[in-house]
């Protein structure tokens, strides 16, 4: 009888350290908030810069569905050819710092350098996990390991 009492304690104190939370790190709370966004085009076209150069400009609807926020957000931006070979793929930061916790706000966001065609096809996508080079380069990471 003593056995199986002892047994069980054993397995009580090694289990109870498997229901503790781990701490999250800075950067797995900014890839959390990161993907409470989503974003909607309204539109696009296609404008010019002083200088002659293309600029890609988009109405955007952005959501915030969590409780906390980023005052920027990278996605990445693709446009597709209507064959569906990817032509452009880059990380577009937006100002999302006019956009509460539970919210929707629509701002418009100008791409220099970028054309398109009427024929193609132009997304944002969240990354799920950037890696840990592309963290570098997104604003919302600076300054947290």
């Amino acid at each position: 009888m003593r056995r199986p009492v002892s047994f069980l304690l054993i397995v009580l104190a090694i289990s109870s350290g498997c229901f503790e939370a781990r701490k999250e790190r800075p950067r797995d709370r900014i890839t959390r908030i990161r993907l409470n966004y989503r974003v909607s085009a309204n539109w696009r076209e296609m404008e010019k810069a002083k200088d002659g150069s293309p600029v890609l400009a988009m109405e955007l609807n952005v959501t915030d569905a969590g409780k906390e926020t980023l005052p920027q957000v990278t996605m990445v931006l693709h446009i597709r050819e209507s064959d569906g070979k990817e032509r452009v793929r880059r990380p577009l930061t937006i100002d999302t710092s006019q956009v509460g916790p539970s919210s929707t706000q629509t701002i418009t966001v100008r791409v220099p350098a970028v054309q398109t065609r009427d024929d193609e096809e132009v997304s944002l996508e969240m990354e799920g996990q950037p890696t840990r080079d592309e963290m570098k380069t997104y604003p919302e990471y600076r300054g947290v390991s």
